[in-house]
């Protein structure tokens, strides 16, 4: 019974834990993008409100703030770019959330059944699971609540982008 509890608390602790990698992840999927297809600085940042630290990595810095962990965002200015470069940045982050959830499953796949890093792995993966489907899925949203900005999903991006439309 306690091997038990000590199970579901492990995956408890992986997936709200993977919640907070996953979107850091997420977000360096773009980061990695955009300093690949522009010549700009690049700012990651997680968490939606609170404090902000940051650290300066050339042309990329990484801000983390003290609340709001499941959000996420990677800046760099849009306009200076063309819509297939701001595209490929928009596919930066669903395709590393992809490569995680395929790699979590892998390792679960490969690992006995109820083993501590299958219970591991199972967490990992079905919290980058939920970042990727939440990525992907076409809405606008706002993570402070009604008084903060809007922000748009990457699969509302990109098609929005890949269709010529801006705002609706």
């Amino acid at each position: 019974m306690v091997l038990m509890i000590g199970k579901f608390a492990c995956l408890l602790a992986c997936y709200f834990g993977g919640l907070v990698a996953g979107v850091f992840l997420h977000e360096l999927g773009h980061a990695l993008l955009a300093l690949l297809v522009t010549r700009q600085r690049v700012e990651v940042e997680v968490g939606s409100s609170g404090k902000r630290g940051s650290v300066n990595l050339g042309r990329l810095t990484l801000g983390f703030r003290s609340s709001g962990h499941r959000y996420g965002a990677t800046r760099y200015d849009r306009e200076e770019e063309t819509r297939g470069r701001q595209a490929w940045v928009a596919l930066g982050g669903p395709l590393a959330s992809l490569v995680a959830v395929l790699g979590f499953t892998w390792l679960m796949v490969s690992s006995p059944v109820g083993s501590w890093l299958w219970v591991a792995s199972l967490g990992l993966g079905v919290a980058n699971f939920r970042i990727f489907i939440v990525a992907v899925w076409p809405i606008e949203y706002q993570p402070n609540g009604e008084v903060g900005e809007v922000w748009v999903s990457d699969g509302l991006d990109f098609w929005r982008l890949m269709t010529n439309k801006r705002d609706q």
